[in-house]
């Protein structure tokens, strides 16, 4: 059974509320920022839901014969679907399955639960073929969406589901959670700003050498701007760590760097850590190309839910920023 999350606490008790008082619907989204704990949530919810002797507070007992069949990923009653391996879209195929599995009968407690995650990597033909499944609810069946970007959804699917928001834990009780998990030269602040407040993003980034290579990652960055570097080469150092992750690494970097350009060096950046190589690089730019390519982050952003390349994605990424300083170089060097 999965560690119960101290900021997920009241969530689970108003939902253990409505399975007392059968008012749990058969469709739940749950949606907040990534790295806080939604899949571990869902993952015990439904091994509450369908364990035969669960605690009072609806905690799967862990001992009994569901339990097993649980842990061992054998449960006839349950299912977690997302994409395929070495794919980051969830097809057609695999949606109808779905309801196909809701159309059988219930071998256990007359429960079935399917997880989807993530669920905002539905193709648009998946997301219709959901769309039936909810429409059509089967008695005892739950179907359980986790979501960072809800927004990703189509309206039919959120409007038929019951939306369960999960906020970012307090600073100090994220801090307090990850130095227990830390190792003693654990940075749990730095890796918590990295990780824009989320603390299994964080942990996942410490173990990761997230830290050092982020180091690594900005010096290379910082290095296009003055031809020192290969935007195709710094695009395969970056395709490790994923295009969503790049993009968020990237955007932070680019707001701080407007709010460096905008109110100098006192300005209150996200990334202080590396404050004296973002000063070093808002000095060579100005607000346009910045602008511009925090929009084009933003487009991408959209974009990510089309199956995109994303080798090329980085790829054009890096030619773009590179490309906009060389604008602004050559734009200066006729002003000489």
């Amino acid at each position: 059974m999965s560690e119960r999350l101290p900021w997920q606490t009241d969530l689970w008790a108003g939902l253990m509320a409505r399975v007392r008082d059968k008012r749990l619907p058969h469709a739940l989204l749950l949606a907040g920022a990534e790295g806080i704990g939604k899949l571990d949530f869902a993952t015990q919810l439904a091994e509450g839901l369908l364990c035969q002797s669960p605690h009072d507070d609806g905690s799967a007992c862990d001992q009994c014969h569901a339990c097993g069949l649980l842990a061992g990923g054998s449960h006839p009653d349950f299912r977690h679907v997302g994409p395929p391996e070495d794919k980051s879209v969830i097809p057609i195929d695999t949606i109808r399955a779905v309801g196909e599995f809701f159309a059988l009968t219930s071998q256990y407690n007359g429960r079935q639960v399917i997880i989807v995650h993530p669920a905002e990597a539905m193709s648009p033909s998946a997301a219709n073929s959901l769309l039936k499944t909810l429409e059509e609810p089967t008695s005892g069946a739950l179907l359980i969406l986790v979501c960072s970007r809800p927004s990703q959804l189509l309206a039919t699917i959120r409007s038929r589901c019951q939306q369960v928001n999960f906020a970012l834990p307090e600073p100090a009780q994220a801090v307090a959670w990850l130095c227990e998990r830390l190792p003693g030269d654990g940075d749990a602040e730095a890796l918590l700003a990295l990780a824009e407040g989320a603390p299994l993003a964080a942990l996942r980034l410490n173990e990761e050498g997230g830290l050092a290579a982020r180091q690594s990652l900005v010096r290379q960055w910082a290095g296009l701007l003055v031809g020192r570097e290969d935007p195709l080469a710094v695009a395969a150092q970056w395709k490790p760590w994923g295009l969503a992750h790049s993009l968020r690494w990237l955007s932070s970097w680019v707001t701080d760097l407007i709010r460096l350009k905008s109110a100098g060096s006192d300005a209150a950046i996200s990334n202080k850590d590396l404050g004296a190589q973002l000063q070093k690089i808002a000095e060579r730019l100005d607000l346009r190309v910045l602008y511009a390519f925090l929009d084009q982050l933003t487009e991408y952003g959209r974009l990510m839910a089309n199956n995109l390349n994303e080798q090329l994605a980085l790829e054009d990424l890096m030619i773009v920023w590179q490309r906009g300083a060389q604008i602004i170089t050559r734009k200066e060097i006729r002003q000489a």
